[in-house]
């Protein structure tokens, strides 16, 4: 078997059937793709402040030889596919394309919108819309295996690619889960009121209209064969049992015992109650919703960060090794 360097390639297409939030223009999407080169490392390699890069070539030249496996990757809410890079590279060293989406409104790349936080439906068409454009983000023919996509996402982004398995949202499904498990606060940690903002958005955004009307439409991609969800979020409580118990492509649940943001049995034990055919894999009682996340850029964050402290005992390595093994074992590979 060939072992290749990691390529790296990012930028932005435009997805001319959505606006985007400020209806400016149409709706932006800030991609990044990981890819099996045979180029070897120099010293444009890119530079990202906040989590670190890994060894990958950028801009090099995708293999040709071969048609690599796809995977699609979505990032947790309000981050970016960057913090996912871990995944990225170490399934380019199985030999898989990984292609990411930064999710407008949404993303650490972008400023935030409130409408990036509560549309999460929107997600699922930014990886349908990048599955389709592949040679736009510079993935040939010939580099890629449509027969062979799965797609993987954490937190937000496992609510997004259950979506592309076929669960489709109630938002009335939703409310009712807070209501009765007193959940009162109006978003996540980084747009804690972002509820607040859905009467004046009704009102004066005819693109948020829209897309509130949409929510519960199909979007699911039969090109995708496999799913990994790690530490899906709590908007996974707005799918419709019907819908999950529906779903027959192969999906995989990651979680963990101590995660405050995606409580272990209110999302993944959740999923598998209404889906015998899901396989739930618990990675540890003492770990955390954000050891998912990628090493930071400056190790001086470390243990200084919540996002990057572990609780005593917890190696963020050693779980994101771990990990890899069982999405690799989970993805589609012939």
């Amino acid at each position: 078997m060939n072992v290749y360097n990691c390529g790296f390639r990012s930028g932005v297409i435009e997805d001319s059937a959505r606006r985007n939030w400020q209806d400016t223009g149409p709706r932006p999407i800030h991609w990044a793709t990981w890819y099996p080169t045979e180029d070897v490392k120099t010293a444009s390699s890119p530079v990202y402040p906040f989590f670190e890069t890994g060894a990958v070539v950028a801009n090099a030249r995708p293999v040709r030889t071969r048609a690599s496996p796809i995977v699609l990757l979505s990032h947790g809410t309000g981050g970016t596919a960057q913090s996912l890079g871990w995944i990225a590279r170490g399934l380019v060293k199985k030999g898989f394309v990984v292609l990411a989406a930064n999710h407008h409104g949404n993303t650490g790349l972008e400023p935030y919108c409130a409408e990036g936080f509560l549309c999460w439906w929107e997600r699922a068409q930014d990886l349908n819309l990048l599955l389709s454009r592949t040679p736009d983000v510079g993935l040939p023919d010939a580099a890629i295996d449509k027969n062979k996509v799965s797609a993987v996402g954490f937190s937000l982004g496992g609510y997004t690619v259950l979506a592309l398995a076929g669960a489709r949202t109630s938002l009335q499904a939703f409310d009712q889960w807070r209501r009765k498990n007193n959940i009162k606060q109006d978003g996540p940690r980084e747009f804690p009121n972002a509820a607040s903002e859905i009467p004046t958005l009704l009102k004066n955004s005819h693109v948020f209209r829209q897309s509130w009307e949409r929510h519960g439409d199909d979007f699911s991609n039969p090109l995708v064969k496999s799913i990994v969800a790690i530490a899906p979020a709590p908007t996974v409580r707005g799918f419709t049992e019907a819908s999950v118990q529906m779903i027959r492509r192969p999906v995989t649940l990651i979680g963990v015992e101590a995660d405050a943001e995606a409580p272990f049995n209110q999302c993944v034990q959740w999923l598998a109650r209404y889906n015998s055919r899901f396989k739930a894999i618990n990675m540890g009682k003492d770990v955390g919703h954000y050891t998912f996340l990628d090493m930071p850029a400056d190790r001086s964050l470390l243990r200084r960060d919540p996002l990057f402290t572990e609780f005593p005992g917890v190696a963020r390595e050693t779980v994101h090794a771990e990990c890899l093994k069982a999405i690799h074992s989970a993805l589609i590979t012939r």
